[in-house]
Parts: structure tokens; sequence; C-alpha cells
């Protein structure tokens, strides 16, 4: 990792990007590989889409949050250079069904699914249309794709039986 300052760049041998101010990036990305600028491009962006996400959520503002899960997808397809096929057609499947308000990876390090936030007056259409549009494409899957659905909650914790 590079490190700016008014004197020479020097090397770091234990620096973390989180230790490093955006401006402080922003002024150095031109000495990273364009690979390793664009990884950090996306932390960078989705920490500021974190912060985002948390007043919509907290303010109920539903578009602004699937907007910004939306953003986040597409930084982690293109700046981080994540998914699948499979995962990448789910997730452009489900950007155009009616009732999806966003949607983003989710578990990448397991294969990794697609999480989506959505009206639930639409559940049965999105069920429906996704799974025929992914299975078009991907009709080997017949047997084992599936969608789940679960309602969002305050945090983990054990359920009584």
């Amino acid at each position: 990792m590079l490190a700016y300052t008014d004197q020479p760049l020097k090397t770091f041998d234990k620096t973390f990007l989180r230790d490093i101010p955006k401006a402080t990036f922003d002024k150095t990305r031109i000495a990273m590989p364009a690979r390793f600028a664009r990884r950090a491009e996306h932390f960078y962006s989705e920490y500021r889409r974190v912060r985002q996400g948390v007043t919509a959520w907290e303010t109920g503002n539903m578009k602004l949050f699937g907007k910004l899960s939306f953003d986040s997808c597409e930084s982690s397809i293109h700046n981080y250079e994540c998914g699948s096929p499979e995962l990448i057609a789910i997730y452009e499947i489900m950007r155009q069904l009616p009732g999806v308000y966003g949607g983003r990876f989710s578990g990448a390090g397991f294969k990794g699914a697609c999480i989506a936030l959505v009206d639930p007056a639409y559940k049965e259409e999105i069920q429906k249309v996704l799974t025929e549009k992914y299975l078009e494409q991907f009709p080997e899957y017949e047997k084992t794709f599936q969608v789940f659905w679960v309602k969002p909650d305050d945090g983990a914790r054990f359920l009584d039986n």
C-alpha cells in the first residue's frame, strides 16, 4: 500500500485500507494497479452507501435504500469483480421485476446468494418470473434453484420452539 505525503511515496508493511483517508486514496490511486484501485474504490463507495443506507432504513425510505443496494451490487460486480454468471443473472433479472426495491449479493464466500428487498404484494409474481427467466438461462439448475422468503428483523437471536 502506498501513502501520500509531500515527500516521495513510501511503502508500509502493515497498512489497512480502512486506515487510509479517502482523500489520500484519491491522490495516490494513479500509482496503484488498476484492479486494486477499483477494489479500493468499492471499499470507499460501500462505506458511503452503508452510512446513507442506515439513514434511508431508519426513515423508511425504501426507494433510496433499494437504490443503494443495487449500487452496491453494481460496484461488487464491476469494481470488486464478484459474482458468477449465475449470480449476475439473478441480479439482472430481479432488477427488472416490479415490487423489487433493491438487491445485492450476499455470502459470496460460499458461492453466494442474491438478496432483495421486496414489496410482499409482488411475492408470487417475483418468484414466478425470476424462476422462469433464470431457468431459461440455466436449465441445468431446474432441480436445485430456489427462492426463499424471509422477513427483516431486529438482529439475530434464539427463537423459542
